[in-house]
């Protein structure tokens, strides 16, 4: 997670919070920890907060967010204010392995795309239950290999975004090993013109051109930026996404 941290800061000078699967994938997750209205809900690595104010304005919940990057929680907050659910978004920075809330403390946990960036997948996850009420669900979506990919797909994101995915077995099986009970989940092939409407619904149209313009002036100002654009560039291979999905899972806590 620490050697990601350098990619996180690159996506927050975007005001961008890359989700593999989108809004159809956050839709899925919501069925999955059967989230209701007025539920006290926690989003883990919440990013620039797209999924805090839609959780606050469409589903009327009680929102507690988190990210580790304190970037991400100023852009979150200004989204919860301007789309005027600020006081049902709480914000704050925290590491999603140590949450600093009570045991029970939350109706459903949720994180996306946070899962792969973690060595200890399971001591995670644990985490994530130990501060949800019993009954209550945890899920995830998480980049989701399709098929056993080649070592050197998996060397190329773990070399330039420092995540290490699994297949839909392998991710299912950590939350059973966590101690979750109920759970399901599957995987689903990346949909670019799916991806492509959940972004513009996920940020708006003018969210989506404010973020083009951030890449412009990073690329022209930060020379960091323009290495780490290259490299990700240069060494992606060909075939690289038919093998990528993205999976939707969640489990029950007891």
């Amino acid at each position: 997670m620490e050697d990601a941290r350098g990619y996180f800061e690159f996506l927050s000078r975007l005001g961008l919070t890359k989700h593999i699967g989108s809004m159809e994938a956050t839709r899925q997750l919501l069925e999955l920890t059967r989230i209701q209205p007025g539920q006290l809900v926690l989003d883990v690595g919440c990013g620039a907060g797209a999924t805090p104010v839609f959780l606050a304005r469409d589903l009327r919940c009680e929102v507690v967010a988190v990210d580790l990057l304190p970037g991400m929680i100023k852009q979150a907050r200004q989204r919860a204010a301007a789309t005027g659910v600020g006081k049902s978004v709480a914000l704050a920075a925290a590491d999603a392995r140590r949450l600093p809330f009570p045991d029970g403390t939350f109706d459903a946990v949720m994180m996306e795309s946070l899962n792969v960036f973690f060595e200890e997948k399971v001591k995670a996850i644990r985490e994530y239950a130990r501060v949800t009420k019993r009954g209550g669900y945890v899920g995830m979506t998480e980049m989701t290999w399709l098929a056993e990919p080649s070592p050197e797909k998996k060397a190329y994101y773990r070399q330039t975004v420092y995540a290490d995915s699994l297949q839909a077995d392998e991710w299912l099986s950590l939350l059973k090993e966590a101690g979750l009970k109920d759970v399901e989940g599957h995987a689903e092939a990346v949909d670019m013109a799916q991806e492509a409407r959940g972004r513009i619904e996920r940020y708006g149209c003018s969210g989506i051109a404010h973020v083009l313009l951030n890449v412009l002036r990073t690329i022209l100002k930060d020379r960091s930026s323009r290495a780490f654009l290259g490299s990700v560039t240069r060494s992606m291979p060909r075939d690289m996404m038919e093998d990528t999905g993205y999976g939707v899972y969640a489990g029950r806590v007891i």
